[in-house]
């Protein structure tokens, strides 16, 4: 099951956690100082600050000293309100056992516990402030912090990726069939897989794909994405990884473009039976290759079919 925050929650806990540990100092943070701090890629930190300011839990300031601060004390900040911030309100939208039998109509019989775990999860969130969290990250930076037996990055990889692909297709074209499609997640979910697969002497026999999004990053008052955010998450026996990488549109001419990629993929294994270093960096740089190509084929395709034509015996004019 996977209890982990998606990357929007990710991004927006980390940044949080800079605010909080710079909020004792007095001044603003520069965008560039809390992507220093967290690694939240650049173009996307913006949007990620601008949650942290619409839930009141940030300000924001114009000019040569502005930037961002929390806008309370750490202390009076609670984990639930930065989670919320980036996820919504943290709560079952849907039945836990999903349509079930015709006498489950009103109520599934899982829906209390269900619901009382939802409560508590909260609660337990609600009485950690942002101070312990920023405090806790202190101390891991400093190396004074026990690792609990339970930690799931003591056996971690990152590789450096990049790598690009040409569409025949014109730049703006690319980006009107990057903004339309809508299911990126199974498209892109397949080919992680497919081609994660290709390494089965070396690799564990059947990879899940947990999320796979393409997220435009869009920079005020402008209507063409300046970049976009490309991530998916891979859960399989003997560990875990995941991608986070932007995707740039680039014109070579009137009629064909460039796709590129740069990101690191990371991976936590949690034993011995996950590849080494050598196989997950081929493994990676494969998959990353296998992506980008379906991007490009998705875009090329969708531009070239046709439109859909007015039934027989209508005219294509109204009027």
């Amino acid at each position: 099951m996977n209890m982990t925050l998606s990357k929007r929650g990710d991004y927006v806990m980390r940044s949080a956690i800079a605010l909080a540990r710079a909020y004792d100092g007095g001044k603003q943070r520069k965008i560039r100082e809390v992507v220093a701090d967290t690694e939240v890629p650049r173009t996307f930190a913006s949007q990620i600050l601008a949650d942290l300011v619409r839930a009141g839990l940030a300000t924001s300031r114009a000019g040569r000293d502005g930037g961002y601060r929390l806008s309370r004390p750490p202390e009076n900040i609670n984990v639930l309100e930065v989670v919320e911030a980036a996820e919504g309100p943290l709560r079952a939208e849907r039945c836990a056992l999903g349509d079930g039998p015709c006498r489950w109509e009103a109520v599934c019989p899982l829906h209390e516990t269900w619901t009382q775990a939802t409560t508590r999860l909260a609660e337990l969130l609600a009485g950690t402030t942002l101070a312990e969290v920023a405090a806790r990250d202190a101390a891991i930076e400093a190396g004074g912090y026990a690792v609990p037996p339970d930690a799931h990055r003591s056996h971690s990889r990152t590789v450096e990726l990049s790598d690009l692909v040409h569409v025949e297709l014109p730049a703006t074209a690319v980006h009107d069939a990057l903004g339309v499609h809508r299911n990126w997640s199974a498209a892109l979910g397949a080919t992680v897989h497919d081609v994660g697969m290709l390494d089965a002497a070396t690799s564990p026999p059947a990879p899940l794909v947990a999320d796979c999004s393409i997220d435009q990053v869009t920079p005020d008052g402008t209507s063409t994405p300046r970049a976009y955010l490309l991530a998916w998450r891979l859960s399989e026996p003997g560990g875990r990884s995941h991608f986070e990488g932007e995707l740039h549109v680039e014109a070579v001419d009137a009629e064909r473009c460039e796709l590129s990629v740069s990101g690191a993929w990371h991976q936590v294994a949690d034993d011995a039976t996950s590849p080494g270093a050598g196989s997950f960096d081929t493994r990676a740089r494969r998959v990353l290759r296998g992506v980008l190509r379906r991007v490009a084929r998705e875009v090329e395709e969708g531009a070239s079919r046709p439109a859909a034509r007015p039934p027989r015996g209508r005219s294509a004019v109204a009027g």
